[in-house]
């Protein structure tokens, strides 16, 4: 409440040290503000949150995901990696933190989805069922991640023991006297259990006291960027489209920032600095956290249990109830080993590295556990490590012991492992691991794949789809690259010609235009874009026309952001390909590429493996490692050695875009070309916390293309907001050199970017996005909007009623001829308005390429079995690059080499090995194919006759006819909007939120097909 808040604020008072020098940041209370819990006002309400759980919607957050992964960034002092994933893999500790906060908040919102993953009607069923396998890809082989979610409770938990006092006397009142009591009574229950006091001392997995250290000005840095970072994560939660993820998300976000601030204010304090919402939902985590940790033992079992069941293998284990799983076990965040027939004679078990890696971690802290407790002597500490050390690989025996004394008796544990020796020498039954795909040991693969951006990505897919076996090295942790940030969308030359497209890229490449490259670009426009649409089912429906362009070609998704959607869709199929099929493709995230050479068959590429040196060999490489734009402070950097001038620009790009693929490229002869051109984006946001960063949010050109306009600071137009890139920055750059730009405290180079409310509704997923994100700001009217610039506002009126003229006859004083269909500006509505600055957006140059993507020699020959795509390679884009073009080039390209590299040694396109290898679209097509056969014809009169909860309700989806009776009232939609189309043919109006692939991902069957009338 106001009274509480303002008792909070005199407390605070109270506590400063009068005549201290003592900063902000240092108060008591400065962390109570950490949440962004805005008091309940008259249009609030109650949500029941036993009776809205947290189930699979169908929706595809995985864009918010990305933004709230990428915004955990300190950038406080030299000595902290850049960005999220430093050189080093390193994070501060406050930025490690929230990382494994957030990563624990992410598994928790997967193991719900996947344990409610298929709806009431969906497959006969007629309750919610789990998706084991979906819990397996995400979570079940990445035992870190569950680590996290440990972690995370471990955090709460270590809070609600804090504030234990104050949580027991909090007065939980609802209105329901009889529901008062019993809350309050298992608040007690729980504040006096055993799990507080016994567990104590796992609550030193994290120390409070551990965060913001130094000297006084570097500890008021990270406490700022600490309470900003999460601050900003919790706000694009906001940006969740769906209503009931929305819900959750708030929750859990709320939960852990109650948690935080708890841990990070004074005891005497807490009662200020807690808001009702904030208990509420820091009860609510914690059953959350407690109950993932629950059914990802539950998941892992079921998932076992069908493998052993598929695999023929008899076992007396029973499957557990999905109503009722088992209680977890002390190491239940492992992925429990597959049940073990009785044949002591049993061939090895079916572990995933991961799996292995994980319980070999268990047993060493095992080791090291027993030892400081005294219950092993150091000569067994020592025998332990030893033969864990030695043993290649540990055998299954003594794995299957550590997941079942480990924990439980790390004691006995070790000794059994220092007396048997655990070893290949105590086993040597036990069978050498097969060498790794790729292996100077081993058959080289038919590719190694320098870089996991959209380029590399799409050409892994295309050559797995062939049956090749491919290599992909990563310098992340993720796949994506600067790929995922694409926000415009990809242009093809599907509903226009060829030959606009041609027109358009060329004028924007200028003297520098090479016709071959561009000539390929646009003819394989259509095929690349239909490719990214049917073989990895990503939604590009909407269409727009962007700078530079001529006519509306370029695509996006509906309900997404267009990198994000098409990176995350692409990552998917290669995980699922290295978990599945590791002798066909194997995905080497986190390693650095540090050399390349020639070897008798084929390429051999050194990489660098959390400080060890590996060497990878394959019959040819694709360099797809992506361009310079982010090398400034590098010490052999290409920008400060090509572009000098442009030193102090912002850029938009990550800071693994350091040119590392063509700086090895050049040391074995690779031709460098058009390394001076640099393409400068014309608008990056200035974000008024922190102006002077050097990496920018972009601005997408999207804003625009839908009437986004440019102003200088007197309020006046001073571009053609549609014409190309460069030319928009030229005048940008004109302008400030006459005085133009925005002064102090804005960067140099800044500029508005106003949208109206019509133009803004048009692109409400970017608007509300960077308005979650404080970059656009909302102001009413042109009153509002000349005070928040600072200028007349009868030149506003001015400015815009010229460019209401202008867009009337069809030209402005600037030629610029397209104008968007929803005017006029309008003095009384609202608008959005943020700063820009151009920012280093692309580099235009790189290596050398023909038009097969293979790399040219000095001599301008290809270089056997080299290739390179994405922005890598130079030469495609001349001068400039037409907004759109970057993800067409990369999967243009990609696609090609995918398609034409030589597997198994030979230049020809092979047939797939295994039915594993075939394009899943393809396998997708037959089986439907199949179903449709059996599908009886349903007509639009039986159809209509099936529009309410008594008739059963039918609706019509893609020429088939689903019965979603069961299913109304779990739609996280609500009933009305299936309702609305119940008894009809109702995919417009589907397709206006969604698309088929949410349908497919639910498990829904059709009952029949919807007959056409003739």
């Amino acid at each position: 409440t106001k009274a509480e808040r303002k008792a909070s604020d005199e407390a605070f008072e109270v506590r400063k040290l009068e005549g201290s020098d003592t900063c902000e940041e240092d108060l008591p209370g400065y962390f109570a503000d950490l949440c962004n819990d805005e008091p309940p006002d008259s249009l609030s309400e109650d949500v029941n949150l036993i009776k809205n759980p947290e189930r699979n919607t169908g929706y595809n957050g995985s864009h918010i995901w990305q933004a709230m992964y990428s915004e955990n960034c300190f950038e406080v002092g030299s000595g902290l990696p850049r960005g999220r994933f430093g050189e080093s893999l390193d994070m501060c500790y406050e930025e490690m933190v929230l990382y494994r906060l957030l990563s624990g908040w992410h598994a928790s919102t997967t193991i719900s989805i996947a344990k409610n993953f298929y709806a009431p009607g969906s497959k006969g069923r007629s309750t919610w069922a789990p998706n084991p396998e979906h819990f397996m890809r995400s979570l079940g082989r990445h035992p870190e991640r569950l680590k996290n979610l440990h972690f995370s409770f471990v955090v709460v938990l270590r809070a609600i023991k804090k504030a234990g006092p104050y949580l027991q006397a909090y007065p939980y009142t609802t209105g329901d006297k009889k529901e008062d009591e019993l809350t309050k009574s298992l608040v007690e229950r729980f504040l006096q259990s055993q799990v507080l006091s016994v567990c104590s001392p796992l609550f030193d997995a994290f120390d409070e006291t551990r965060l913001f250290q130094g000297s006084s000005e570097h500890r008021s840095q990270l406490k700022r960027q600490f309470k900003s970072v999460f601050r900003n994560i919790t706000e694009i939660v906001d940006c969740v489209q769906c209503q009931r993820c929305r819900l959750h998300a708030k929750l859990f976000s709320l939960g852990l920032g109650a948690a935080l601030k708890i841990l990070l204010t004074p005891t005497d304090m807490i009662g200020q600095a807690i808001s009702r919402n904030e208990v509420v939902s820091l009860w609510n985590v914690v059953w959350k956290l407690a109950d993932s940790i629950v059914d990802a033992k539950y998941l892992a079992d079921l998932h076992w249990q069908a493998k052993d069941s598929n695999s023929g293998s008899s076992t007396t284990s029973s499957s557990p109830s999905s109503s009722a799983p088992s209680p977890p076990a002390s190491d239940s965040w492992l992925p429990p080993l597959p049940p073990v027939g009785g044949n002591a004679a049993s061939p090895q078990l079916s572990l995933t590295e991961a799996d292995r890696l994980g319980l070999l971690d268990l047993a060493v802290g095992a080791v090291k556990k027993a030892s400081r407790s005294g219950a092993a002597e150091a000569v067994v500490e020592e025998k332990a490590l030893k033969s864990l050390a030695t043993a290649r690989p540990v055998s299954d025996a003594v794995l299957l012991i550590a997941k079942h004394y480990a924990v439980e008796n790390p004691g006995l544990f070790t000794r059994v492992l220092a007396e048997s020796g655990a070893s290949a020498e105590a086993a040597p039954a036990a069978a050498s691991a097969p060498a790794l795909l790729g292996s100077p040991n081993a058959a080289p693969a038919d590719a190694i794949i320098i870089g996991g951006g959209l380029a590399g990505m799409v050409a892994a897919i295309s050559m797995l789809d062939r049956g090749g076996t491919v290599v992909m090295i990563e310098k992340q942790n993720y796949l994506g690259g600067n790929s995922g940030k694409a926000s415009s969308g990809i242009n093809a030359a599907l509903e226009t010609s060829v030959e606009s497209l041609v027109r358009d890229t060329t004028r924007s490449a200028g003297g520098l235009a090479r016709p071959d490259l561009i000539n390929k670009l646009a003819e394989d426009s259509a095929p690349a874009v239909d490719w990214l649409r049917n073989r990895v089912s990503v939604d590009l429906s909407m269409r727009s026309q962007l700078g530079g362009h001529s006519v509306k070609r370029t695509l996006r998704p509906a309900n997404a952001f267009v990198g994000a959607e098409i990176t995350f869709a692409a990552g998917q199929v290669l995980k699922q390909a290295a978990d599945d099929t590791p002798d066909q493709f194997r995905l080497m995230l986190n390693t650095k590429w540090t050399g390349l050479k020639q070897v008798p068959n084929g390429w051999q590429v050194l990489v660098n493996v959390d400080g060890k040196k590996v060497a990878v060999e394959a019959r040819s490489v694709l360099i797809a490692s992506g361009g310079f734009g982010h090398d400034a402070k590098e010490f052999d950097s290409y920008m400060l050695k090509h572009r000098p001038d442009l030193k102090d620009f912002p850029t938009t790009l990550g800071p693994q875009t350091t040119g590392d693929g063509l700086k090895i490229a050049r040391t074995i002869g690779a031709k460098l070309i058009d390394m001076d051109k640099v393409q400068l984006h014309p608008t990056g946001f200035v974000d008024p916390q922190k102006p002077d960063d050097e990496t920018k949010t972009l601005a997408a050109e999207l804003l625009r293309g839908v009437g986004g306009l440019l102003l200088d600071r007197f309020g006046h137009r001073f571009t053609d907001e549609l014409t190309t890139r460069q030319a928009v920055v030229n005048r940008e750059l004109a302008a400030t050199s006459e005085g133009r730009d925005f002064t102090s405290p804005l960067p140099p180079r800044s500029f508005a970017l106003v949208l109206n409310s019509k133009a803004a509704a048009v692109a409400d997923r970017h608007v509300t996005l960077y308005s979650k994100k404080g970059l656009l700001e909302k102001v009413s009217g042109v009153e509002g909007l000349a005070a928040h610039l600072n200028v007349s506002a009868d030149t506003l009126r001015e400015t815009f009623e010229a460019y209401n003229k202008a867009s009337a006859v069809g030209k402005d004083e600037f030629n610029r001829t397209v104008f968007p269909a929803h005017l006029p500006v309008e003095d009384d509505e609202d608008f959005y308005v943020g700063f820009i600055v151009p920012v280093i957006h692309y580099t235009m140059g790189g290596i050398a390429i023909d038009t097969e993507a293979r790399v040219l020699g000095e001599d301008g020959k290809p270089l056997p079995g080299l290739y390179a795509a994405g922005e890598a390679s130079g030469g495609v884009h001349g001068d400039n690059r037409l907004a759109g073009n970057s993800l067409l080039e990369c999967t243009v390209f990609g696609r090609h080499v995918g398609k034409t590299l030589p597997v198994g040694g030979t230049a020809t396109v092979s047939a797939p090995k295994t039915k594993s290898a075939a394009p899943l679209q393809i396998e997708k097509a037959s089986q439907s194919g199949e179903a449709e056969e059996a599908l009886r014809a349903i007509s639009a009169e039986e159809l209509g006759q099936h529009k309410n909860l008594e008739q059963r309700t039918w609706v019509a989806l893609y020429g088939k006819v689903y019965d979603l009776t069961d299913y109304i009232e779990e739609h996280p939609g609500g009933e009305n909007a299936i309702l609305d189309v119940a008894g009809t043919d109702g995919t417009d109006h589907f397709e206006s939120v969604h698309n088929q692939r949410l349908l497919d991902s639910m498990g829904f069957e059709p009952i029949g097909t919807l007959a056409t009338s003739r």
